[in-house]
């Protein structure tokens, strides 16, 4: 008998931290629920919207990246509205994937070339220092499961405390900082990480990886169980254009 499954997913300041298009992240994930037969609701949250009913409900925040621009724009707004509502949703086990400068506003801080310190609200616990040259280019990471591919542009280098878990290992890249090979960071559901591109439509079984977190969250269901209770035909999914899209990154083909 078929169950009705609904996720709930916002989008943080989607008209202002898209760059290289971090929008298709939400957009993928509705559409990969979708193949499941998972039901999602999807909110765009900027400045100044305050919707306690949308926070509480949801079961994964979105956050793309912007540069130092955007970033300043959306700063006061969200280390003063939205910390406390993402650190509740943390500690609440619920998920978040933030890309590449909203990933550095959720560790301690940013240093900005003329040695400004702007602070971050300490999710993740580490720091990002501005420098040159830029780090720029197609990137691969290797997790405790998955091969993780994306492109990297940014001009911060990202430092982990010791005890802080980090996304994965760059195997072809740059990275946080281009010097100890770690890429991104992970406090309980919660992922930081570089990679754009959009990053879940070239990484489908992370995408696949988050919507079952969810479900188990929600539910206490496994997203395989989830499909076979909502779709009575087997299941076979053609992933024919996300298994292109990373083959297309030619120098990375041979890691992945």
């Amino acid at each position: 008998m078929k169950k009705k499954f609904e996720l709930t997913a916002v989008d943080l300041y989607p008209e202002i931290m898209n760059i290289y298009g971090d929008r298709g992240n939400i957009i993928y994930f509705k559409y990969r629920c979708s193949i499941y037969g998972i039901d999602i609701k999807t909110y765009d949250v900027s400045i100044g919207s305050e919707t306690e009913k949308v926070y509480n409900g949801a079961d994964i925040f979105f956050m793309g990246g912007g540069q130092d621009a955007e970033q300043a724009l959306i700063y006061e707004d969200f280390t003063n509205n939205k910390k406390n509502i993402l650190t509740a949703a943390m500690q609440e086990n619920k998920i978040m994937l933030a890309i590449c400068g909203s990933y550095q506003l959720l560790c301690d801080y940013y240093k900005s070339t003329d040695g400004k310190i702007i602070k971050g609200i300490s999710i993740f616990k580490g720091f990002t220092e501005a420098c040159n040259p830029r780090l720029i280019g197609n990137i691969a990471v290797e997790t405790e499961n998955f091969v993780l591919v994306g492109f990297e542009n940014h001009g911060g280098r990202t430092y982990m405390e010791k005890e802080q878990d980090v996304l994965g290992t760059v195997i072809k890249g740059f990275g946080n900082n281009g010097e100890d090979k770690t890429e991104g960071a992970r406090t309980g559901n919660f992922f930081g990480t570089y990679l754009h591109g959009s990053f879940l439509p070239k990484n489908f079984a992370f995408c696949d990886y988050l919507i079952d977190i969810a479900l188990k969250n929600k539910y206490g269901i496994a997203l395989n169980e989830a499909a076979k209770i909502n779709i009575t035909d087997v299941i076979k999914i053609d992933n024919e254009f996300e298994i292109r899209a990373r083959n297309d990154i030619s120098d990375l083909k041979k890691f992945i």
